[in-house]
């Protein structure tokens, strides 16, 4: 009679995702030194050019003043204290911002856990409550600005619920040692009937 085969051991469950802001009203602070310290995995993965793919970030420094509080919301996504993506926001406009968005290497098997949970997270944030109103979200609208030869990460967007809306000519700079040059850019949008895994939800009245 032939044995019973054994059963595989289970994999030991994965470590929570942590979702860390660089606000100074955060209760943990993302510091200037766990910054500098994204910056050096950047450059090892060699994501640094690609991220910032316009050459106006080659430095520390330089990353440290684009995501001062002041400019822009920043979040790092850690698992057991190991940072896996950087993502923040910018241009805010009403309750829409330009999001960008960045996994490394350390993050790339848990890629689309991390974008769905970014991206929900970010969505579904709820402002301060008002007199005589329901709190609005903070945000009604992610844009992303995506140079089109960026294949992989243009998929990856559509995954997380980002719908193609124009695309732009001219409209990103590929910075590369050979020189610069000037490419198509796509816009995407992505809104809360827009995430595959949340139900449509009620519009919230405009604060008057």
């Amino acid at each position: 009679m032939a044995s019973p085969a054994l059963p595989y051991p289970a994999s030991p469950p994965l470590p929570p995702l942590v979702l860390r802001s660089r606000h100074p009203s955060h209760p943990a602070a993302v510091t200037d030194a766990e910054l500098d310290r994204v910056w050096s995995t950047l450059c090892d993965d060699g994501l640094a050019p690609v991220v910032f793919h316009d050459g106006g970030v080659q430095s520390a420094a330089d990353l440290r003043g684009l995501l001062a509080p002041q400019r822009a919301w920043c979040y790092l996504v850690q698992a057991a204290e190991t940072p896996l993506a950087l993502c923040w926001l910018d241009g805010f406009t009403g309750r829409a911002a330009r999001i960008h968005f960045c996994v490394l290497r350390a993050g790339l098997p848990r890629a689309a856990e991390i974008g769905r949970m970014v991206v929900r997270f970010l969505l579904t944030a709820p402002a301060a409550p008002a007199s005589g109103h329901l709190p609005p979200y903070l945000l009604d609208t992610l844009v992303g600005l995506t140079p089109a030869p960026y294949r992989h990460a243009l998929d990856f967007v559509a995954r997380l619920g980002f719908r193609r809306a124009a695309v732009i000519p001219g409209g990103a700079v590929l910075a590369r040692p050979a020189g610069r040059r000037v490419c198509d850019a796509v816009l995407t949008l992505c809104t809360r009937p827009d995430l595959p895994d949340l139900p449509d939800l009620p519009d919230i009245p405009d604060l008057h």
